[in-house]
């Protein structure tokens, strides 16, 4: 293993504007060698509800309402301003996108395009990176479907992160894995149901990451450890929750935005 690593971990921005002023306040002040963002960056409020409303009903969700198509507008802003901020921060960040971060088509080419002027910008979603002393790979989106939805939410079904994620088994050294979705565990608490995945549960007792950070679950901020693999939920980063990691001692420490030293 190498030097130590300070890793900045995040997720859940969801088109919260106003806490990129403080983001870009502490990122110098933490100083942490990489971040990690495990998705979340549009508000998808009204795609959430009509797919809920939608599958009460058995029926197809449908992008037509206005009120949706205004969100979309806004959302696909969001998703760039925060890509963009996170990139000007010159630290190596690994991206994968959350559950509202549709379409994927969409996604794929905002952060691919930013990527390729951005060397230190690094999209991770079905994809690794061999660093020094360590590997990161991730797979985002909402993995607790048996179907695939890439346009309206990202969800995807169980066979294709088992597909991309089973090399990793047999890759040597230590991993970091990213997640949107969190497996089942304290930390899969959202607003009124847990949301954790059995599947990464799967995956965690196969490829034996050393850490794992993941978001999705509103309530479920906190760390635990899962046999050999510590499991890392920031908390929603737009009520200004972040964490710190210092790798490979593990030791976790939760912060928030609002509490920067001469915060007015």
């Amino acid at each position: 293993m190498g030097d130590p690593v300070k890793i900045l971990c995040l997720t859940d921005y969801r088109g919260a504007r106003d806490v990129l002023p403080l983001l870009l306040r502490m990122v110098p002040m933490e100083d942490p060698d990489v971040i990690l963002y495990c998705g979340g960056s549009m508000k998808g409020t009204w795609r959430i509800s009509e797919y809920m409303t939608a599958r009460k009903f058995h029926s197809k969700p449908s992008m037509d309402s206005p009120v949706i198509q205004q969100e979309m507008r806004s959302d696909m802003e969001h998703l760039q301003q925060f890509i963009l901020t996170l990139a000007d921060t010159h630290k190596p960040v690994y991206v994968i996108p959350g559950m509202c971060d549709a379409p994927e088509s969409y996604y794929f080419k905002q952060v691919y395009n930013y990527a390729n002027i951005y060397p230190n910008l690094r999209p991770t979603h079905a994809n690794y990176y061999r660093e020094e002393g360590y590997l990161v790979a991730g797979f985002g989106g909402d993995l607790g479907h048996m179907e695939d939805d890439r346009e309206f939410l990202l969800q995807y079904a169980p066979q294709w992160p088992e597909f991309v994620l089973r090399r990793l088994e047999y890759m040597p050294g230590e991993k970091i894995l990213l997640f949107h979705s969190p497996p089942v565990c304290r930390l899969d608490q959202g607003d009124e149901e847990r949301v954790g995945v059995l599947l990464i549960n799967e995956i965690i007792e196969r490829v034996a990451p050393k850490l794992l950070v993941c978001g999705m679950a509103e309530k479920g901020q906190g760390a635990v450890k899962l046999g050999g693999t510590h499991v890392v939920n920031p908390g929603p980063l737009n009520q200004g929750h972040y964490a710190i990691v210092e790798y490979p001692a593990m030791e976790v420490r939760f912060e928030n935005l609002v509490n920067l030293p001469d915060n007015e």
